[in-house]
């Protein structure tokens, strides 16, 4: 009997184990694959970025990337795949290097998530990945971003800016609407700190409160750049009493030489599917005047029914909103 309960406590260990080898193998593809490690600068501004697992040595589907573009844009990518251990990391791996090539084709970020999800979505099988692109360019200070399921990035410095989330675009691969067809242009001052992040960092609960998306932004407010999304990250852990979920940032600042206004312009991709009331409720979100709203559907609608679909771009300022419609430019996916 001894000797058969000795021999059962060998093979536990054994499995535990290769358990553990096979978990830390999946940290260490996950860190080289997916997290990479970048240089304190991308493209002449301070970048810093930071994971961290929700418990233990798992590997999760969070990821980031920051490059520069071939045109003086450096471009930003921070995503979370549905699912966790080996599975996520091939799907994960999968989205990242799609979602990039897309970017250094040249391609606008509400193209990028709409041509990954025509792409790929039908591979991910029933899992789902929510993500947010961005590119920006020092020399006008316009950052450009386009989400699928995802926060929107938060801005901070001598900016305003308050999210247009109406008819935002779902998931990669949920499979029921069509992805990519929300973008959001705002020309940044210089001084600005950008910051990209999967919901683990607002979803961590104090005292059964979630942080959210306000405390966040005071947790990110006078950080050093070059350390920022790891000091972020430590202060969501440090507050929160309950973080289930893994958390994936990046943070970069505009410096000096950005030369943006803070104009903001959204754009929206409609077809004939589109209802006219959610058409209506994106360009009341925009703040476009109510007495105009009527004509500017109707105008829409008729583009639509002679190209099929068409793009509304919404310049915001201080004293109202201006529309403009035209049809849609679609790329095509080509296989190969």
């Amino acid at each position: 009997m001894l000797g058969a309960a000795y021999s059962l406590s060998r093979t536990r260990a054994r499995r535990l184990r290769r358990q553990r080898e096979a978990l830390l193998e999946d940290v260490g593809l996950l860190q080289t694959a997916l997290l990479p490690r970048l240089p304190d600068r991308v493209g002449g501004l301070p970048v810093s970025v930071a994971y961290r697992p929700a418990a233990g040595l798992a590997a999760g589907g969070d990821f980031y990337d920051a490059f520069e573009l071939d045109d003086d844009r450096i471009a930003f990518i921070v995503g979370d795949v549905s699912g966790h251990g080996r599975e996520a990391l091939s799907r994960t791996t999968l989205v990242h290097y799609t979602l990039r090539a897309y970017l250094e084709a040249g391609l606008e970020p509400r193209e990028v998530l709409g041509l990954t999800d025509q792409a790929i979505g039908d591979e991910l099988g029933d899992e789902f990945v929510t993500v947010v692109v961005a590119t920006y360019e020092p020399s006008s200070g316009a950052l450009t971003y386009a989400s699928a399921g995802h926060p929107p990035p938060i801005l901070l410095g001598p900016v305003e800016h308050e999210p247009v989330t109406e008819l935002s675009s779902p998931p990669i691969g949920i499979g029921l609407l069509p992805t990519g067809r929300r973008q959001t242009t705002i020309r940044l001052p210089a001084g600005c700190a950008v910051c990209l992040y999967t919901d683990g960092l607002v979803e961590a609960r104090s005292d059964g409160t979630l942080l959210g998306r306000d405390r966040l932004a005071e947790l990110l407010t006078g950080l050093e750049p070059r350390t920022a999304a790891q000091s972020l990250i430590d202060a969501v852990r440090a507050e929160a009493d309950d973080a289930c979920d893994d958390m994936a940032t990046c943070v970069f600042s505009t410096g000096e030489r950005a030369a943006g206004d803070g104009g903001q312009v959204e754009e929206l991709e409609i077809d004939a599917m589109t209802h006219d009331h959610s058409l209506a409720r994106f360009l009341e979100a925009c703040g476009v005047s109510s007495d105009d709203i009527p004509a500017t559907v109707a105008h829409a609608r008729a583009v639509v029914t002679d190209s099929g679909t068409a793009v509304l771009r919404v310049a915001i300022a201080g004293d109202g909103a201006v529309v403009e419609v035209q049809p849609a430019t679609r790329h095509a996916v080509v296989a190969g």
